[in-house]
């Protein structure tokens, strides 16, 4: 006779879903939204424009992700606010934003330089590379455990290949957004390479809590 399992589900609370790194970047995405619509020449200053990254302005790295519609920070919003905070509870605050931070980074890099051999007018922003940065994480840590969608139960990393193809599939029109992507490529090297690194005797993330094909994930 199969094992029964019990489920019970809970409201999100504020005090799980808004930690430290999630309300600093909301915070900033916020901010940029506020500057890039009331602040003559913020955009140029903060989106990821690969000719000016060239000639000095390497913070746009950093930034371009702060530089959203209001539809897309409240889409990307909602992602970083609940898986996002999720992989922060996982983690220490610092780990999380380390990965955000390297994610816009080798991104922006990617973006970049595609844009310099292409020769077009290519300017990135929005936190898209971030957010798939984020969803290839819970892939990997959440993996066996299951989310809970609007229509059913899906495991993690099935949830994050899913969301994975979405992304290439509204790509096609414009193939170097294809680079926003392969932010969740580059946290999945991230992660592979924090847990390769960490001392033996620290448990990987999945490890403390064994992928039980009936659990769901601690996103509340």
């Amino acid at each position: 006779m199969s094992e029964m399992h019990e489920i019970r589900l809970a409201l999100p609370t504020p005090e799980k879903l808004l930690t430290r790194g999630v309300i600093i970047i909301l915070s900033l995405m916020v901010a940029g939204l506020i500057a890039s619509s009331w602040i003559e020449g913020a955009d140029d200053l903060l989106m990821l424009n690969p000719q000016a990254v060239i000639h000095g302005q390497v913070w746009q790295l950093v930034t371009y992700p702060f530089v959203n519609s209001p539809f897309w920070l409240v889409m990307d919003g909602l992602i970083i606010l609940f898986i996002g905070s999720a992989i922060e509870r996982e983690w220490r605050t610092s780990s999380f934003l380390w990965l955000w931070l390297t994610v816009s980074v080798v991104c922006g890099i990617l973006w970049t330089l595609i844009g310099l051999i292409a020769g077009g007018a290519f300017v990135g922003a929005g936190a898209d590379a971030c957010c798939f940065g984020i969803i290839g994480t819970m892939g990997l840590i959440f993996r066996g455990q299951r989310f809970l969608t609007l229509f059913a139960t899906i495991e993690a990393q099935h949830f994050a290949a899913v969301l994975i193809v979405i992304g290439i599939i509204f790509s096609i029109p414009m193939p170097i957004r294809l680079v926003w992507v392969s932010g969740a490529l580059v946290a999945y090297v991230y992660v592979k390479a924090r847990w390769s690194l960490a001392a033996p005797s620290a448990p990987r993330s999945t490890s403390r809590r064994p992928a039980d094909k009936g659990s769901f994930v601690d996103i509340d």
